[in-house]
């Protein structure tokens, strides 16, 4: 005779048990974390790459400016930062050469100029003649038309000084991290970070 135990065909568990759920999510919470350390990291990795590159940019554009005996600014508008050559009767934009294009910072970068109300402007000898004042005009029309022209909100000058300045690059997402190139008297201009 047959035992009854043999034919009868066992049956399965349906579903999944408490250790296989827990193991899939453990997979998966692991998984996202990978993928938002990565996108973070490379983040973080682009701004510093754009804080060298600007730092790098603004330096070799002084030793332009003394190697060449011109006079070279840069202005920063929309998160564009442009550099301007004085020509000899205006600010014109200075496209002499490929590495002093307008460098365009991304959307997902805070970019911040200060040229005002930094301790070590009180040193700087630009700052006391006020050169901003001077380049202005007290005719209303000439004002006027100044104003539709770029000027630079800081000078880099054929005498190797620097007017004082601070541009700060920050991610919009990770306000912890800042980068701070920053000029104080005379080339070249400093790379911080924060925190370091």
């Amino acid at each position: 005779m047959m035992n009854k135990n043999h034919l009868t065909p066992m049956k399965r568990q349906q579903g999944f048990s408490l250790i296989e759920i827990l193991v899939v999510l453990t997979i998966i919470a692991f998984a996202t974390k990978l993928v938002t350390y990565n996108l973070d990291g490379n983040m973080e990795e682009a701004l510093e790459k754009k804080a060298l590159r600007t730092h790098g940019v603004i330096n070799l554009a002084s030793e332009f400016a003394v190697l060449n005996q011109v006079e070279l600014g840069f202005h920063l508008d929309k998160k564009t930062l442009e550099f301007l050559v004085f020509d000899g009767d205006k600010w014109v934009t200075f496209d002499g050469e490929d590495l002093y294009k307008p460098i365009k910072f991304e959307d997902d970068y805070k970019v911040n100029l200060t040229i005002e109300g930094l301790d070590w402007a009180q040193d700087n000898l630009l700052e006391q003649s006020n050169w901003r004042e001077l380049m202005g005009t007290g005719d209303e029309a000439s004002l006027l038309e100044l104003k539709k022209l770029k000027v630079p909100q800081v000078l880099l000058l054929s005498s190797g000084e620097v007017s004082a300045f601070q541009l700060s690059l920050t991610l919009d997402e990770d306000p912890e991290s800042d980068y701070f190139i920053e000029g104080e008297f005379i080339a070249p201009v400093n790379l911080r970070r924060e925190p370091e």
